[in-house]
């Protein structure tokens, strides 16, 4: 173990140890030892929006399965692709003969908190005829509508069968059920850090922005019973601050970074235990087609060209991730193995003469909570200088970067010029393309651009049930991508948590924790 090993009391009695805490602005009592039924977990980005229709991720992603209904939930038995069963919520849920007809039928008995009343059929056609209108519409492409056919029994109804429809839409966050009485009652029938009801095995009891989140045992599950009485996910969004409360017995689990976990490969922790998530990352740096300094393609297309990839991933990464050509990571239906440009700095200096432009400044904005992501921001700065472009990096918090590009949210995306952008995705294509299409301009869609082509492809990928067809349409989808100019591609990053050897930890196919499956070890 490294000489960060410390007892509870001496991280709280060294003052180095705890000066580099509170720099970072982590408040002592937030790391305080786990003890008895308590497991404390890093939350690598605050959660900013519950709603399953207008969240980001992550620790709303481990919220939403820890304390809200689905109809059934992703599971993943060794080696085998990811699958699904049914959930504690319902008696059956089957796909018909017909593959567009899904019936299903809730166990009865199963109460909203707050008084709302009984999970219904009716909540289940609420909440996924409303995905249809929502931000994240695209999880469910072919859904049509839901039939009820009693209080407790319904049928889930596509336009087209569709492979996807159970791990990107009904056994994913985004098959949360809401209790439609009381998200009647809300202002545009939305919310944002406070669940309208609960129903699950854990209860969010509190929340201190930027600080902690706390889930307890619900005393009215029915269901399995939590191995955890309370799980607490500090909010620590400085890797090695994270590092530092990990290895000093403040959390339980921790999301490490690259250069962490090699060095924890070599040399891990006293009773702890390193696991590698298969990669559902995909990482890139986007270009603003909308911004007058990135209009012309030809300036794109230098960048692209300017940026040595290789440098990166093993400046940033460690060396540890492959190089990408695409969004569809490596081992996905739809992988792309190859790119059409490559890094060549002169093709890039010739592309910037013949759109006659110099003294180009632009801004990279990079998550400073993801320091492999600064990293290689920093080194694509550099590249960009060897043809001319002046280039700043602006390490920006989760919480203001995940607004950028958003229209919703202010102005802020018309001087965006260049961002590294990191998505999670399904088992399934769609799922990690389906944030470029049309609709999702001024959303997930910073680039801010359109293809017909693209959007053809997109319904056709949806209902083609040859797979080499199928993968040759999300292929041709990223290169219409690439041809933009507006996607320098990078990497899939590996996903690594270091975990106590007392607990068992568990995750979805996004690879989020669930801490609703976290054992004791």
């Amino acid at each position: 173990m490294s000489k960060l090993e410390l007892s509870r009391r001496g991280l709280l009695q060294s003052a180095a140890a705890m000066a580099t805490l509170t720099a970072l602005g982590i408040k002592p009592e937030n790391v305080l030892a786990v003890e008895g039924d308590i497991v404390k977990v890093r939350m690598v980005e605050d959660i900013q929006i519950l709603d399953p229709g207008y969240m980001i991720g992550s620790a709303e992603t481990t919220t939403l399965y820890a304390c809200m209904p689905r109809l059934a939930v992703p599971v993943k038995d060794g080696d085998k692709p990811w699958g699904w069963q049914p959930s504690e919520y319902v008696e059956k849920i089957t796909q018909d003969d017909d593959p567009k007809h899904i019936s299903f039928t809730l166990k009865q008995g199963l109460m909203w908190s707050n008084n709302v009343g009984e999970l219904t059929a009716d909540d289940v056609k609420y909440s996924f005829e409303r995905m249809l209108k929502s931000d994240w519409n695209s999880r469910w492409p072919t859904l049509d509508h839901v039939d009820v056919k009693d209080k407790y029994s319904g049928m889930i109804v596509l336009k087209a069968p569709f492979d996807g429809t159970f791990l990107m839409g009904v056994a994913s966050e985004s098959g949360t059920i809401l209790p439609k009485a009381a998200m009647e009652k809300l202002k545009d029938q939305k919310f944002t850090t406070q669940l309208p009801a609960e129903l699950g095995m854990y209860h969010l009891a509190s929340w201190t922005p930027k600080q902690k989140l706390v889930l307890t045992a619900n005393p009215d599950w029915k269901g399995t019973k939590p191995a955890f009485s309370e799980v607490h996910l500090i909010d620590i969004e400085d890797a090695k601050a994270a590092e530092l409360a990990f290895e000093a017995h403040e959390t339980d689990v921790s999301n490490i970074g690259l250069d962490t976990a090699a060095r924890y490969e070599k040399s891990p922790p006293a009773n702890s235990k390193l696991i590698n998530l298969p990669g559902p990352l995909y990482t890139w740096m986007g270009m603003n087609t909308s911004n007058p300094k990135l209009k012309d393609i030809r300036v794109r297309k230098a960048i692209q060209r300017a940026i040595d990839v290789k440098s990166v991933i093993g400046g940033a990464y460690a060396g540890a991730s492959p190089q990408a050509f695409g969004v569809v990571p490596v081992g996905i239906l739809g992988h792309r193995p190859s790119s059409k440009y490559s890094y060549n700095p002169d093709e890039a200096k010739a592309l910037l003469k013949e759109a006659g432009v110099s003294n180009l400044s632009l801004e990279i904005v990079a998550v400073t909570s993801q320091p492999e992501q600064v990293a290689a921001a920093q080194i694509i700065q550099a590249n960009l200088g060897d043809i001319g472009i002046d280039a700043k990096v602006k390490p920006t918090d989760s919480g203001p970067f995940w607004n950028l590009g958003l229209e919703s949210k202010g102005d802020a995306w018309k001087s965006l010029e260049l961002w590294i952008m990191r998505y999670r995705c399904s088992p399934d294509p769609s799922d990690a393309i389906q944030w470029f299409k049309k609709d999702q301009v001024g959303v997930w869609n910073w680039e801010r651009w359109t293809d017909p082509e693209f959007e053809t492809l997109w319904t056709q990928g949806l209902t083609e049930t040859d797979k080499a067809k199928r993968d040759a349409i999300y292929v041709r989808m990223q290169e219409i991508m690439e041809d933009t100019g507006a996607y320098a591609w990078l990497t899939f990053d590996p996903w690594f948590y270091v975990s106590s050897d007392k607990v068992t930890p568990a995750f979805e196919s996004g690879g989020e924790m669930r801490v609703d499956l976290f054992k004791k070890a």
